[in-house]
């Protein structure tokens, strides 16, 4: 018999290389299950808010228990003048029908909170389109019309259920901001979490069987208004088209250019601004754009344009204006402005194309010659054009 013997030394190495091939197996073996993971759920996000300039929020109201409150809250944005969007179960459109036709009535929006109030996350397809279909035909038995959104309650989806939900038709819309007025029955609590928190696009959450919101509600909606801040539909603040949602949630407008034209190859964001000017504004509106100064220009596009491009806009050199602008004339005039065609022939041309240009005279394009000769003065002036915008 052979009997072999090891030093310690030996032995620690064995140990070593053991724990070692452990170490490989348990990464592999979780590299495989993260895969798995990641090709589940990629990351695809439902609607919480919009970025937007124009302050629009949306008011919106799950309803999925009881009715005590909704003839009170229906009284409140009446008094308001507030448009709101009440997303239903099928269940509540079974219980408390008089209430549905009573948002629809009062021009509100009524849209799709399930058929049950259940989680979809994991949910089978089939049971999925099933439950969706169910709770849709209810509310357009009442009201007539089918919702074109969708919530999940509780917040709860997965990319399979977007992905479902988006092929039937219905955009997934939750909120970017809770006023918990389920959770916290203080009425100042909830009235100054959503003041501290809302901004143009939001989408704001209450409920319609809630004492808090009754309470805090007619002084919220006055002091947001008093903000500047509109309240409309859900379905009026999202984008239905031409949209990316980022991995907050925030849905940005996306313009698909297609046209020939580049209005500035140096700054992809000044370009993209200009075409959503073409987009966004009729042809006369970029005629007058001539007159009205980089102030002017920026308080008539702010609202259609995300920050980075407002930024280009306001950074921009007067050459780099004046340049993406003619494009903008001669692009409006040949390819159409605000969704619209018009034959080039049939509409006077500008003057500012047609005046003569001496050698070192700047073309009385946006900014005005006023404004630039302040602005290269003194860059850092109040009065600077460019500064007071930012």
């Amino acid at each position: 018999m052979v009997i072999y013997t090891m030093t310690r030394k030996q032995i620690l190495r064995i140990i070593a290389a053991v724990l070692g091939a452990i170490t490989v197996v348990l990464l592999i073996v979780f590299a495989v299950f993260g895969s798995v993971t990641a090709s589940a759920d990629t990351g695809k996000k439902p609607v919480c808010s919009v970025e937007r300039g124009d302050n629009r929020i949306a008011l919106t109201f799950n309803c999925a228990w009881g009715d005590g409150d909704t003839g009170r809250l229906l009284d409140i944005l009446s008094a308001a003048g507030a448009k709101a969007t009440f997303f239903v179960t099928g269940e509540f459109c079974d219980d408390h029908p008089d209430s549905v036709r009573a948002m629809s009535s009062a021009g509100h929006s009524v849209q799709n909170l399930t058929n049950t109030n259940i989680h979809i996350r994991g949910m089978n397809i089939n049971d999925l389109i099933a439950d969706t279909n169910a709770a849709s035909q209810k509310i357009c038995t009442l009201i007539g019309t089918e919702p074109k959104l969708h919530r999940a309650p509780f917040a709860d989806y997965d990319d399979k259920a977007l992905t479902t939900l988006e092929g039937m038709g219905v955009m997934p819309v939750q909120w970017s901001l809770d006023s918990r007025d389920l959770d916290d029955p203080d009425a100042f609590s909830v009235k100054k979490r959503v003041l501290d928190g809302t901004a143009s696009g939001s989408i704001l959450l209450f409920h319609n069987d809630s004492p808090a919101a009754v309470e805090a509600l007619p002084e919220l909606l006055t002091e947001l208004k008093q903000k500047g801040f509109e309240f409309v539909r859900a379905e009026e603040l999202v984008y239905s088209d031409n949209f990316t949602i980022d991995e907050k949630g925030v849905q940005h407008r996306t313009v698909q250019t297609v046209l020939p034209v580049v209005y500035s190859d140096a700054n992809a964001a000044l370009d993209s601004a200009f075409e959503k000017m073409r987009v966004n504004l009729t042809l006369q509106e970029i005629y007058d754009l001539s007159s009205v100064g980089r102030v002017g220009l920026v308080d008539k596009i702010k609202s259609f344009l995300n920050e980075r491009e407002l930024y280009a806009v306001r950074e921009a050199t007067y050459e780099e204006l004046t340049d993406c602008y003619l494009v903008l004339v001669y692009a409006a005039e040949h390819y159409g402005a605000g969704d619209t065609y018009a034959e080039p022939a049939e509409i006077p041309l500008p003057q500012i194309q047609s005046q003569p240009v001496t050698e070192g005279e700047d073309i009385p394009v946006i900014p005005d010659e006023s404004e630039m000769e302040s602005f290269e003065k003194d860059s850092s002036s109040d009065s600077d054009p460019q500064e007071s915008v930012k």
